[in-house]
């Protein structure tokens, strides 16, 4: 029998019949888990795996798997342990801009096309990732945020080369685009890794 504790509400499991699925679905509908609070990790014999890394055992009893802990974490912390996600994003982003330039510059506009789609696709799931965690912070720390419009006026400038990036793309600028590539793009995204996202993480409190 394992006895579940979250704030004031406790239960118990029985862990030679309950998996480590129906664990988490207990701890996530009857836990009292608060709104802006997940399960986002499960530490078995010391090591923490992931939710999506522990398929293959989700339907092994807790005593099978040695009655593992369930990782709890809210919004606000998930939020700033994106930020390491935010570092590779930008990384892929700047090399991407190299390759995909240098085939416009080359003028072999088919392989230029594929690399500028693929481009495209890493930026906006950097984009969706950096807001929300930009949005997350200020709302945890607005007297931080509100004497530095830095990263605001980042996203406000990336936003705008997005737009611009839209119609060279479909005008087939070349030299437009590279430009927008080479020049604004690349120094936004250098910006975010050097200055926004360690801003970004100064801002942190626990809450």
């Amino acid at each position: 029998m394992i006895t579940l504790e979250l704030g004031n509400d406790s239960f118990s499991l029985d862990g030679d019949i309950i998996t480590l699925r129906q664990a988490i679905s207990a701890v996530e509908s009857d836990g009292g888990l608060s709104n802006n609070e997940s399960i986002t990790a499960v530490v078995i014999d010391g090591e923490t795996y992931a939710l999506n890394h522990v398929e293959e055992v989700l339907d092994n009893t807790l005593a099978e798997l040695n009655y593992p802990s369930l990782r709890i974490q809210n919004s606000y912390e998930i939020a700033f342990e994106a930020l390491d996600d935010c570092l590779g994003y930008i990384d892929q982003l700047l090399d991407k801009i190299i390759i995909t330039t240098a085939e416009f510059n080359k003028s072999n506009i088919d392989e230029a096309n594929l690399y500028f789609a693929d481009l495209i696709e890493v930026l906006e799931l950097y984009i969706h990732l950096i807001t929300r965690i930009h949005a997350t912070a200020r709302k945890g720390n607005p007297e931080f945020f509100a004497d530095n419009e830095m990263v605001k006026n980042l996203e406000i400038h990336l936003f705008s080369v997005i737009k611009a990036l839209v119609p060279a793309r479909e005008k087939n600028d070349i030299v437009m685009l590279s430009d927008l590539l080479e020049y604004e793009l690349m120094d936004n995204l250098k910006q975010w890794k050097e200055k926004a996202i360690p801003l970004i993480q100064q801002s942190k409190i626990n809450i």
